[in-house]
């Protein structure tokens, strides 16, 4: 990434969140293009042994598969965000658009790439999403997962990628859970609520290394094992990121 640039866009403040970059929290989704609220974990059957497979799966088919195209709609303080971009999944970067509506994005439009680290940032951007990141005008930070919705949505988004399969007899015992069946954009799903509880070290993590929270992360995946929507709870456990995917 370039050198930084004097005006960087600043760490966006939400209720405490207290996550690393090996424990995210995650959430809902919803059917069309609105967040609704979750469907219940709690009472819903758990995996089988071909849903846990297909579930183990997900993350390895998006490194094989590469590249996607993602919007994210993401709260910031009461006030969405939405990112419209790129993820190159096989080299772990990024790149979008943000547009705020309101809140501490009220005055622009910005420029995004980023890695598991870092984010750049060219601030009021007016043009559409570029084929290639401008080479100049950038101002480069760390990512602050434990203070911004924003960079948790980054690193979670990256995180959905692995070069290896997760461990299929792993999840059926991790508190993971088929929510239903669904159709997005015509394909049908199947809705998954994430694994409930921290993983041991050395053992398979949920597909979005998330978890603490029972019910937290929902995953819409099709008949290939293909992720076609991802959404995560953020802000201390009330507010909803929701993210879709095509090629």
């Amino acid at each position: 990434m370039t050198p930084p640039h004097r005006r960087a866009l600043p760490s966006l403040p939400v209720r405490s969140i207290a996550l690393t970059l090996l424990t995210l929290l995650g959430g809902s989704a919803c059917t069309q293009d609105k967040p609704h609220p979750p469907v219940s974990a709690t009472t819903a059957p758990a995996l089988t042994n071909p849903q846990a497979e297909l579930l183990a799966l997900t993350r390895f088919t998006n490194y094989r598969r590469g590249a996607a195209r993602v919007t994210a709609d993401i709260p910031v303080q009461g006030h969405p965000a939405r990112l419209t971009g790129r993820l190159d999944w096989r080299h772990a970067t990024g790149l979008a658009v943000l547009n705020g509506n309101g809140g501490v994005l009220e005055h622009g439009r910005h420029l995004l790439r980023w890695d598991r680290t870092t984010v750049s940032v060219r601030r009021d951007w007016t043009g559409h999403l570029p084929s290639h990141p401008p080479r100049h005008g950038w101002a480069r930070r760390a990512l602050t997962t434990r203070a911004s919705t924003i960079d948790t949505t980054l690193l979670l988004l990256l995180n959905l990628a692995a070069d290896r399969p997760d461990n299929a007899r792993l999840l059926l015992h991790s508190g993971a859970r088929r929510l239903g069946s669904e159709e997005l954009a015509g394909v049908p799903v199947t809705v998954f609520a994430g694994p409930s509880t921290p993983t041991p070290r050395g053992a398979a993590p949920d597909p979005a290394r998330a978890a603490p929270v029972p019910g937290h992360t929902r995953y819409w995946i099709d008949a290939g094992g293909r992720l076609r929507r991802f959404s995560a709870r953020l802000g201390g456990g009330t507010e909803w990121m929701v993210a879709t995917f095509s090629t």
